[in-house]
């Protein structure tokens, strides 16, 4: 901070703000190259991402498909339809019979599963609520169905964290899955490895500690998916005074409902749902003594507390800043059922486990198999009350003797409460495979829609109408991609070309800061604009690509299998324009479609021709060569937006200039010091002038 020109009288800011605008002239340049630079670098980076998406049009041409082109047409697109994928070759094929389609297996269960047509199954609502309106009574077993997903860690083991006296049951529907892969469970022995058994390794678990051994080494931060039965649900509650319900699990198992918990002195205070002499107090929650405290409903999993139960809170105080709360362990099973199902398929034998909750609806229990890998569409329908289930690929997998697509393996919930069958009987569409006739030669297929020579037909119908499916030349559609071709190369040079003849206004230099100050933005940027224009005026990086375009374009083709009258663009009809100033080419289109029709080789062959020399390289070869080194100098000179400023050449003239700024701003910044210095010296003499005048001017008074 700087107090000035209390003896002179003069504003010695602005004096040394003006001889230092002076001074910092050099200064200004220097910044003014440093922003040429910058904006020369970023046209260099704009031009390389035009360059880049024309590569992209290049390489793709540079693939045999783009000239390949094929059409298909089918005599009867009712009985088969077809497509082709470029570069196919040119044929024809008949489909003189087609015996049977592909069929895909399905079940249907053979009456309605509700117990009476006027008060058919809700399927939205709990198993364990609607369970008296299946037709079957439905059987339950007692657990708690639990899930788990573990992400290992380096040198601890793989557990399930069991609380203390829970143990795991019903191990034989247990599953295990790493990283998507099955493991068999077993809870006895050594299990095998997926070397042994490459489509599943196996298991061990621990049922009372939960903890499991693989027979395979597994890596850290695999992921270990688990699904298991408990034989009881134990699970902690933190209530307050105010709290009236709380919500277990639904469907839980009358009799088993277990809550313990401290009371205000400290003694373990024990509640339940089953009496020890009295089960007419079912669905009551007692103590010891029979004393009620509340009630539960089995059906939703809420227990509701009545006002008894508030004594035991501890005492609330004035003081207290939050309401007593009691720590509840809670301890119950619930009712549930599993079931398994295996289906054959393109990619294998699938077997999957189902452990239902009776808290879970039919609904639920459907999307779960919809959902799974088996591969098949479950479905319940309302108006005639039944399920079906259907594969969702056609075809035949299982090709064991009366083999069977779908099959119910384990659990009666699926044959027994819903009514579905095993084996062919009952309401049953069994899987056939398409089998047809083609070209004289009797085959199958597992699909309707199947793939041959790069030709995919789709089989509609079962006749014995022959049916031709011819494969051709797609000249149309060669045509037009060579258009789009031409018309890329148009569009980049057009860019090119006018960057290259962009008019240099020399007398629009980058604005300096005092500049800028002294015009609004639009000023501002109507200047930039006119300063950036012709910063790659004649550039002969970009001067050079395009005379070297130029040459790839109308240079012959020297190829063995080259047609002799087909040996440059210009002879299928690509000229340039008749503006001499420009590289842009046009199109002769009815020359172009003839030389197609003629020879579409040779086409291939005039622009992806390969070589060991230019003259035998296609014109798309040459091209991309040509660009790739263009946009290697490109890079060298402007870098790209992940290099640093030494990797490239205006990179490192950057760098010299920033260092130039850098020592010239300390200069300025010693010389603004000595220039203060100088004036607070002639105002110390000043202000001692004065003294002296002041001191003699007091004899004359």
């Amino acid at each position: 901070m700087r107090v000035t020109g209390l003896a002179s009288g003069m504003n010695i800011d602005e004096i040394v703000e003006n001889m230092m605008k002076a001074q910092s002239i050099p200064l200004n340049k220097i910044k003014q190259q440093k922003t040429l630079l910058e904006w020369q670098r970023d046209s260099y980076r704009e031009m390389n991402t035009l360059l880049l998406d024309f590569r992209s049009q290049l390489t793709n041409m540079k693939l045999s498909s783009f000239y390949r082109t094929r059409s298909v047409a089918s005599t009867n697109e009712d009985i088969v339809s077809a497509t082709v994928a470029s570069g196919a070759g040119q044929s024809s094929y008949t489909i003189s019979k087609i015996s049977s389609l592909a069929v895909a297996e399905s079940r249907m269960t053979n009456s309605g599963i509700s117990k009476q047509s006027s008060n058919k199954v809700d399927t939205t609502k709990s198993l364990f609520t609607v369970q008296g309106a299946f037709a079957n009574e439905m059987s339950w077993k007692q657990g708690s169905v639990e899930s788990k997903s573990i992400v290992t860690k380096e040198g601890e083991p793989i557990t399930l964290g069991l609380a203390d006296g829970v143990q795991i049951t019903d191990v034989e529907n247990m599953t295990v899955e790493v990283n998507g892969k099955k493991y068999t469970v077993i809870d006895s022995g050594t299990p095998d490895s997926g070397e042994v058994n490459p489509k599943s390794g196996e298991v061990i678990v621990d049922k009372v500690s939960g903890e499991l051994t693989f027979g395979d080494t597994i890596a850290a931060n695999s992921t270990v998916k688990v699904n298991y039965v408990t034989d009881k649900k134990v699970e902690n509650k933190t209530i307050t005074k105010d709290t009236t319900q709380i919500q277990l699990k639904g469907a839980l198992v009358a009799g088993q409902i277990k809550l313990s918990f401290k009371d205000s002195a400290g003694t373990t205070i024990e509640l339940s749902d089953k009496p020890k002499e009295d089960n007419s107090k079912i669905g009551q929650i007692i103590d010891k003594d029979g004393n009620k405290f509340g009630e539960i409903n089995y059906e939703t999993g809420v227990i509701t507390f009545n006002s008894e139960f508030s004594k035991y809170f501890p005492a609330e105080t004035e003081n207290s800043k939050e309401k007593p709360k009691l720590e509840l362990t809670i301890t119950s099973q619930q009712n549930y059922f599993s079931f398994g199902l295996t289906t054959h398929t393109s990619k294998g034998k699938i077997d999957e486990k189902f452990l239902i909750q009776g808290s879970e609806s039919l609904n639920s229990v459907m999307s779960k198999v919809n959902n799974s890998k088996l591969g098949v569409t479950m479905f319940y329908d309302s108006y005639s009350d039944k399920v079906t289930m259907t594969r969702k690929e056609t075809g035949v997998y299982n090709n064991s003797e009366n083999g069977q697509e779908i099959e119910f393996t384990d659990g009666d919930f699926l044959t027994q409460v819903l009514g579905f069958q095993n084996g062919d009987s009952g309401n049953y569409i069994k899987a056939e495979n398409a089998t047809f006739t083609v070209n004289g030669l009797e085959t199958s297929r597992q699909s309707n829609t199947f793939s041959i020579n790069g030709v995919t037909f789709t089989l509609k119908k079962t006749t014995d109408t022959p049916v031709t499916i011819n494969v051709n030349n797609d000249n149309d559609a060669l045509f037009e991609n060579i258009k789009n071709f031409v018309d890329k190369y148009n569009e980049l040079v057009e860019k090119i070309e006018k960057k290259l003849s962009e008019p240099k206004y020399k007398n629009y230099l980058p604005l300096t800061d005092d500049e800028k100050e002294e015009l609004s933005e639009t000023q501002q940027e109507k200047w930039e604009n006119m300063a950036k224009s012709g910063i790659l005026r004649n550039d002969s990086i970009l001067s050079g690509l395009i005379t070297q375009m130029r040459t790839a374009i109308y240079s012959g083709v020297n190829q063995d299998d080259l047609d002799s009258a087909m040996k440059s663009l210009s002879a299928i009809g690509i000229t340039t324009t008749a503006d001499f100033t420009t590289a842009k080419l046009e199109i002769n289109e009815s020359k172009l479609k003839a030389a197609i029709e003629k020879d579409p080789n040779s086409i291939e062959l005039l622009f992806n021709g390969t070589g060991a020399t230019d003259g035998q390289k296609g014109v798309i070869q040459r091209l991309y060569d040509k660009v790739n080194a263009t946009m290697d100098q490109l890079k060298e000179r402007a870098g790209n937006s992940y290099s640093v400023n030494n990797q490239f050449t205006i990179g490192r003239q950057l760098d010299d200039l920033d260092d130039r700024i850098e020592r010239f701003e300390d200069r300025l910044a010693d010389l603004e010091t000595r220039y203060y210095s100088q004036f607070t010296a002639m105002e110390k003499a000043i202000q001692k002038a004065n003294s002296q005048a002041a001191y003699l001017a007091q004899f004359f008074q």
